[in-house]
């Protein structure tokens, strides 16, 4: 092959062969390749390191303590239905276990968790025994449960069903659904939370864990609301 000056002129204009200009570049590729790991690494270290708004705020608020206007997740948490606005209860007055008469306005003053029920409600049964733990943690700081049977037969059943589950709160007894019809039951369980005023603040149709964090922490947040 016969030897070409102008070729070889050109292939060597930069004073690098074809190979070595192939390693140089290979060489700039990788600095270029670290300094962006590097860059990546340090940009987004640091926006891992500063707590976003939403987290700041969150630090900054007192544990266990929910503000007006902005407990929507409490009852979220316990699957409740909120009242965007309260309105009284409809009263009911009703035969308890003990043969007296028993209404929702003789609890003025407290939080009251009225819970409709049947002795053959098979989640009924399940969810009592949570109400009566609930009942025992924070019946000291005002909260009342009144219990009303839906069952039509034979009162007997019911007291034996108290008994059995060894339930402490008011049991009232609705046989004729009027206290059905006026809170617009649907299915068992159906409960309903009144304020201290008296005032419907949520429900929810079906059971529920009443001795759970959920319960627990919306119950107290009703307890502490001023009245």
């Amino acid at each position: 092959m016969n030897y070409n000056p102008k070729s070889e002129l050109a292939r060597n204009l930069d004073g690098i062969s074809p190979k070595r200009r192939s390693i140089k570049w290979r060489l700039i590729g990788m600095v270029i390749s670290l300094v962006l790991v590097v860059w990546m690494m340090v940009y987004f270290g640091n926006r891992d390191s500063t707590p976003t708004r939403e987290i700041e705020v969150k630090q900054a608020q007192p544990e266990g303590k929910v503000s007006a206007g902005d407990d929507a997740a409490l009852y979220r948490d316990m699957i409740f239905l909120k009242q965007a606005k309260r309105a009284d209860a409809p009263d009911v007055l009703l035969k308890a276990l003990d043969g007296q008469n028993h209404s929702l306005t003789q609890h003025a003053g407290k939080l009251v968790l009225v819970n409709f029920w049947a002795t053959w409600c098979q989640p009924c049964i399940r969810e009592m025994p949570s109400m009566e733990r609930l009942y025992a943690k924070f019946k000291p700081q005002g909260l009342e449960i009144v219990a009303i049977s839906l069952d039509q037969g034979n009162e007997q059943e019911v007291r034996d069903f108290v008994a059995k589950l060894k339930l402490t709160f008011p049991i009232v007894l609705d046989p004729e659904h009027r206290a059905k019809a006026l809170y617009k039951v649907r299915g068992l369980p159906t409960s309903y939370l009144l304020d201290r005023k008296g005032q419907v603040v949520g429900y929810g149709v079906g059971p529920r864990e009443w001795d759970s964090e959920a319960a627990f922490a919306l119950v107290g947040h009703l307890l502490d609301e001023k009245s």
